[in-house]
């Protein structure tokens, strides 16, 4: 897709790494899933790098201990168990352990005032990123909320992206794919959306291979980049 050229008539933004870190949360609950079922959990650092594609794809990869694990790796039961484990302990802490990044409200509150659509497409459920984006205080900002589980497809699969597009009545000509990892982008490309990398948050080692439109540091760089629109 190639860069903007006029004001985007939509945004489309992931959630964790994206509006916030929320890596603590995350930690926390898949952490106490590996403890109820007798593991030692992985570090942080390791955990936020096993984030990214749906819960039960981080919990498969904490119980295997690897990254490269599908679903069917790892005992059914068992994911069952640590799933139970996972969305109590998340629910439970939904309030507390997160940061919404910098320049983050600003944005979202101007990008309001020039009439443009704000979509938050996760690979988080959506009985997480609805209260979640609640307790930060952003949810009443966003035009539609999109969580993982919802369809059988998420991200990096298109789908996702095109039902929200749908949803708002935008095309994909007139929208921007906001994100800090490889679904993110990749998500974007397939749907033939430009795309926005953040360099700040869960990234993947692979996003340099990406054809990214715009590469940014900051929250607030996103925000100027649609205030060159008039």
């Amino acid at each position: 897709m190639s860069k903007l050229k006029s004001l985007p008539e939509a945004l489309l933004f992931d959630l964790d790494g994206t509006l916030a870190d929320t890596i603590v949360q995350l930690a926390k609950a898949a952490s106490a899933s590996a403890v109820a079922l007798g593991l030692t959990p992985p570090p942080q650092k390791t955990i936020q790098e096993y984030v990214g594609n749906g819960v039960n794809m981080l919990l498969a990869r904490v119980l295997a201990g690897r990254f490269d694990v599908t679903l069917d790796d790892v005992d059914k039961d068992l994911l069952l168990k640590a799933r139970a484990v996972f969305n109590q302990v998340y629910s439970e802490g939904l309030k507390t352990d997160f940061m919404v990044y910098d320049g983050v409200v600003d944005g979202l509150k101007y990008f309001k005032e020039r009439g443009i659509k704000l979509v938050v497409v996760t690979n988080k459920p959506q009985i997480f990123a609805d209260p979640l984006l609640k307790c930060m205080g952003i949810y009443d900002y966003f035009d539609f909320v999109l969580g993982g589980e919802v369809l059988k497809q998420r991200k990096p699969d298109p789908a996702p992206l095109q039902y929200c597009l749908a949803k708002i009545g935008v095309s994909n000509d007139r929208a921007v794919m906001i994100g800090d990892s490889d679904n993110d982008i990749i998500a974007g490309l397939n749907a033939k959306i430009c795309t926005v990398f953040f360099t700040y948050g869960y990234n993947r080692a692979n996003i340099q291979e990406l054809d990214i439109d715009y590469k940014f540091d900051s929250f607030t760089q996103l925000t100027e980049l649609i205030k060159s629109f008039k």
